[in-house]
């Protein structure tokens, strides 16, 4: 059931991370079916209860008032007519700018996010491109295509499609998948080529925030596949994906998923970058991360 948190993979690896980010895309296949499971994530969030100890609160009072959608700190925005307008967002940023009164964390979640219109999406971009401290946004879509390429790679993409399929082209999940088998390896003496092997691939930085989007989706499909919770359809790339990784626990997936995403959010946000001492970097902190 989609609305068994606990059990679900992402619920693994978010309360592995302990931590949060600013914003989160989940892509599903039904909305209404998978709401409870992301109204369960954006309590944990912002309760300091749910799940602290895996099991959610749900009798507290802050719990009760996000599922009557009555909690100061918690905004849900849904389609006007048949878009989201801009207005909305203003009128969410708004509501935003008021410090908690509540002394919590404030969560947004935008319901159909693929539905705003041109001037909503590039009002959230800003929004997401600026996050403030203690606000948390959860886009949710059905389908990721039809929102801003900006947007996309601001987020944190999490599936919750019950047959999950990555669509990206075979010579991309060989390369990243066999780039994170090298990474996990942990072998100094080879990490130079590693590297080396990389930016044979993927030059720009374009082309490496693009390889760390597919490295974010390769770890996730291979943690589901780990827990097994859900029925994920095999085909080519899960294959590629189990030949390279089969063998890699999941606390090193996740701890690698973790720098991948601190590492994205680099590539995007840090202007002068030197994309040769990055990758050095990243590399180094992987092995020290794994030792």
């Amino acid at each position: 059931m989609l609305d068994d948190f606990k059990n679900n993979s992402f619920y693994k690896y978010a309360v592995n991370l302990k931590k949060y980010y600013h914003a989160y895309l989940f892509e599903v296949d039904d909305i209404e079916n998978s709401y409870p499971l992301i109204l369960s994530f954006a309590k944990m969030i912002i309760c300091k209860n749910h799940y602290t100890n895996n099991e959610k609160c749900n009798d507290c009072n802050i719990c009760h008032l996000i599922d009557n959608n009555t909690y100061s700190d918690f905004k849900v925005v849904e389609t006007s007519g048949q878009n989201i307008k801009k207005e909305q967002i203003l009128e969410l940023q708004k509501s935003l700018s008021l410090k908690s009164s509540n002394n919590t964390n404030q969560v947004y979640i935008i319901k159909e996010a693929d539905k705003m219109n041109l001037s909503a999406s590039n009002s959230i971009l800003k929004f997401i491109e600026e996050p403030e401290d203690g606000i948390y946004g959860i886009l949710i879509t059905t389908n990721r295509k039809q929102l801003l390429d900006t947007i996309l790679s601001r987020c944190i993409l999490i599936s919750l499609k019950l047959n999950k399929k990555i669509d990206y082209e075979n010579t991309d999940i060989e390369h990243l998948s066999y780039f994170i088998k090298m990474l996990l390896n942990n072998k100094s003496n080879e990490l130079p080529y590693v590297k080396q092997d990389f930016f044979k691939y993927y030059e720009t930085r374009d082309d490496v925030v693009r390889a760390f989007n597919i490295m974010e989706v390769i770890l996730d499909y291979k943690i589901q596949l780990n827990y097994k919770t859900k029925k994920i359809e095999k085909n080519d790339f899960c294959d590629i994906i189990d030949s390279n990784l089969g063998n890699i626990s999941n606390i090193d997936l996740i701890n690698l998923l973790d720098k991948i995403v601190i590492y994205k959010d680099k590539l995007i946000n840090v202007i002068n970058l030197n994309l040769n001492l990055l990758m050095d970097r990243f590399v180094i902190d992987i092995s020290e991360v794994l030792m």
